[in-house]
């Protein structure tokens, strides 16, 4: 889930490579049913290559590796080297042999044309600051017939999981940085029809777009925000800048807005991605 831009950009999510690794059976097992359709859409065979792009932690493009079998490959790749090393100490311990890792841009894809069978990625390309020249790349990658699968984080009212703490810190007059609507914003790509002008552009045909329903579980108020400042590299930045007591005025804001999805014994925060398969 990381980008392929500035190095601000990069930056900012180096910073949370180690929070990603530390939360990544968590943060899989919570959106899994999106990596699962996007594989499915995908439908890799075994001997092909197939590149996963913004990978971070690697696991839907784990997925993706046991279906290509002994022959096949898996191109697992980020900009980002601290989560292209944590992908691969991530194949490293379910034994998988056929990945190799790249540091990649999407925006500049260091592979030859027509040289993959798939394309892969699963809540990044809206991270890209150019999307438009990544889904050219990606087209031009592809062999005839391949196909593009990849998840983008869907409106932001029904993106509970991250949208209380976005809105708690602006309530608080501490918005994170950039705006999430805008080329590179993490809800930049939340429409349908803004990935199908980026796919007509790019020359893309077959287009499917779809909504994926999940939720993120959270034991308490201090589950909810250590998770969340740990691993939403925003927020975790504009986090990082607070006093203690704008914290604690944020939490509390947070801790109001939970109150709606109390569920058992603790909270059950949906979330919605949009998902998308073209070739």
């Amino acid at each position: 889930m990381t980008p392929g831009g500035t190095d601000d950009a990069h930056d900012t999510w180096e910073a949370v490579a180690p929070a990603w690794e530390r939360h990544r059976d968590r943060l899989f097992t919570s959106s899994r049913a999106v990596s699962e359709w996007l594989v499915d859409q995908l439908d890799p065979r075994p001997g092909q290559t197939v590149l996963e792009l913004t990978s971070g932690p690697g696991e839907t493009g784990f997925l993706v590796a046991e279906r290509l079998g002994s022959e096949g490959r898996l191109v697992s790749s980020d900009l980002v080297p601290a989560m292209v090393e944590v992908a691969r100490r991530g194949a490293a311990e379910r034994g998988l042999r056929n990945v190799e890792f790249r540091v990649v841009d999407a925006q500049d894809i260091d592979l030859p044309d027509a040289s993959v069978d798939g394309v892969l990625s699963r809540f990044g390309l809206m991270l890209v600051p150019d999307p438009a020249r990544a889904f050219g790349e990606m087209r031009r990658v592809l062999r005839p017939g391949g196909r593009l699968a990849y998840a983008v984080w869907g409106t932001p009212e029904r993106n509970a999981w991250v949208g209380l703490m976005l809105a708690a810190m602006i309530r608080n007059g501490h918005p994170p940085p950039g705006d999430a609507f805008a080329p590179g914003g993490v809800l930049s790509l939340a429409t349908a029809e803004r990935n199908r002008d980026l796919l007509a552009r790019a020359g893309f045909t077959d287009v499917r777009i779809t909504e994926v329903a999940s939720s993120m579980h959270v034991r308490d108020l201090d589950d909810y925000w250590s998770l969340q400042s740990a691993v939403v590299a925003p927020v975790a930045r504009a986090v990082a800048s607070l006093r203690a007591d704008q914290i604690e005025a944020v939490k509390a804001t947070v801790e109001e807005s939970l109150a709606p999805y109390k569920d058992g014994d603790g909270y059950e925060l949906p979330s919605l991605a949009t998902v998308v398969r073209a070739s």
